[in-house]
Parts: C-alpha cells; structure tokens; sequence
C-alpha cells in the first residue's frame, strides 16, 4: 500500500510536553540517536548524547581517509543542532544501542546518575562497570526485559544489529543491539523497531519475521563511512527505502542524521525519495514529540 510522507507540519508532531495519562506512546528525537519514549508514567532515553557546541563529544572518525593498519583519528566532533531541554530526573531507564561516542557521548557518561538503570550490550559491562553505572541489565540477541507501571506494560527484546554489511569490518566495530520494543495498555498495542546502527540483513529479518507488524520502524541513517576506508557503517536513503518495502511498517521514524557533521547524507535524501515513491516517513525538528495512537 502507497501512504503519503509526513514532516514535521503533521497533526501529529506537537513541540512541548504531553500528557503522560494519555492511553498512547509519544516519542521525542532529541537529535543523533537520542529518543524520549513516554508512556504512561513510564519514561525511557535511548543513546544518551548529551554534548553540545564545539566539542560535543571526542571519537574516532570513521569518515576520514585514514591508514586502516594505524586506525583513524580521534578527534572532537561538533554538535550542529542544538539540544532541546531534558530532565534526566523523570527517566526510568536508559536503552544503549551500543557504546560508541556518538550514542553515549562523554557528556552522558559523566552526568547521569549513576544510579540509573541501563539496558545495554553484553559487551558493554566492562565501559559500564569502569563508568560507575551500578544498575545494568545486560542483554544479547534474543533476550527479553519487561518493565509494568499502573496498567502500562513495556516489553523489551533484542534484535541482531550489524554495523557494516563487510564480514571483515564487524569486528572493529564492535557489538550492538537493535530493539524490539513492544507498547501495551489494555487494547491499546503499539510495536516499535529500532535498527540501532544496523543494516537490514538477512538475519534481522530472519529475527523480526515472527514478532509480526511493526506499528514504528525508527532506522539509523546519514550514510557514515562511505569516504573512508571501512566504506558504509550507517543506512543512507537508499538502504532506508528498500528497508521500508521489506519490513512494510505503518510508519517510519528515521534519527541518527543532522545532529552532527559525522552523518554525511542529508535526511532530506530521504524525504525527496519517500515523496517520489509516495511512502508514509516522519521526520521531525529536534523536540518535537511523536503521538502513536
């Protein structure tokens, strides 16, 4: 079925705070891959990256042509948008998708409470553990978490993420996870999957097939790596597109582009190819929240 794309004019897309009663899931891209999903009195962040300005978060720079055998740069990279305001308080728990600095920036790593629960990466124990974050919930491909407050019911599941679609390149990347991530008060039901930095692989649809329709497909784009020598680690359009035509959710929500100069293709790559293939995709400003009735 032919849907039409959605901007952030849509109905739907509301700046400022909404009512945490309400019997529907509203979701805030704060920029890079950095979401507020409210629901119920439930609130949940995910890929905390908190720097702003000059030097918002130090990583290495997998855009840049560097010497594969000595490894690329590390460097301080800009935040170009800015930051909408937050308040750590209200979150329950934090999801990681993995640990890179764009996704859980120095920022974050030093500022949250680090009595804050983290759903994460096995892998990620070690950075965790060395972080001081003392409630972590480490979890591997296939594993289920659930969390219940006053009739409102989140169900967590981890999904196979792969970083590049190069066997070779996987290792230097490091593990992630992608997320199930299943929304439910009484009769309402909303799925929501997010990529994490993934490609839409053979085994990720080999995983997402039995969980049935997604209501919320929310990708990682901006194309990164292409100039350098690991070559693509993030969807761009057109990976995005043929996602959309294999997984055929009832909407997309795309992040991880625009925040900052590290996303190489412009979401608007994106929106120019919805239109002309007359697809349903959300992109929204930086806080704007996203109503999923």
């Amino acid at each position: 079925m032919k849907k039409t794309v959605k901007l952030a004019l849509a109905s739907t897309l509301l700046m400022g705070a909404i009512s945490a009663n309400a019997d529907t899931l509203n979701i805030q891209w704060l920029g890079a891959s950095t979401l507020i999903f409210e629901f119920g009195d439930i609130q949940i962040i995910t890929d905390p990256a908190l720097g702003v300005g000059e030097k918002a978060y130090r990583m290495a720079d997998p855009n840049e042509n560097f010497d594969p055998s000595l490894g690329p740069m590390v460097k301080d990279h800009r935040r170009v948008q800015s930051l909408p305001a937050i308040t750590p308080k209200e979150w329950d728990f934090v999801i990681l998708s993995h640990s890179h600095e764009d996704h859980f920036d120095q920022v974050a790593r030093r500022d949250l409470d680090k009595e804050l629960p983290i759903i994460a990466p096995s892998a990620d124990k070690e950075l965790l553990t060395e972080l001081g974050f003392s409630k972590q919930t480490l979890l591997d491909w296939g594993d289920t978490w659930q969390v219940s407050e006053s009739g409102f019911k989140v169900t967590i599941t981890t999904l196979p993420a792969f970083h590049s679609e190069n066997p070779e390149i996987l290792p230097l990347l490091g593990a992630g996870n992608g997320y199930w991530l299943e929304f439910v008060k009484g009769d309402y039901r909303k799925t929501v999957y997010w990529s994490g930095d993934s490609f839409i692989t053979d085994s990720v649809l080999e995983a997402l097939t039995p969980l049935g329709k997604i209501d919320l497909f929310i990708p990682h784009i901006g194309g990164v790596g292409v100039t350098g020598p690991l070559g693509k680690i993030a969807m761009d359009a057109n990976d995005t597109m043929q996602a959309i035509e294999q997984l055929q959710p009832e909407r997309t929500l795309p992040i991880h582009h625009s925040t900052y100069d590290l996303f190489l293709e412009p979401v608007s790559v994106l929106m120019d190819k919805a239109v002309a293939a007359d697809v349903y995709v959300d992109v929204t400003a930086p806080g704007a929240w996203l109503m999923i009735r």
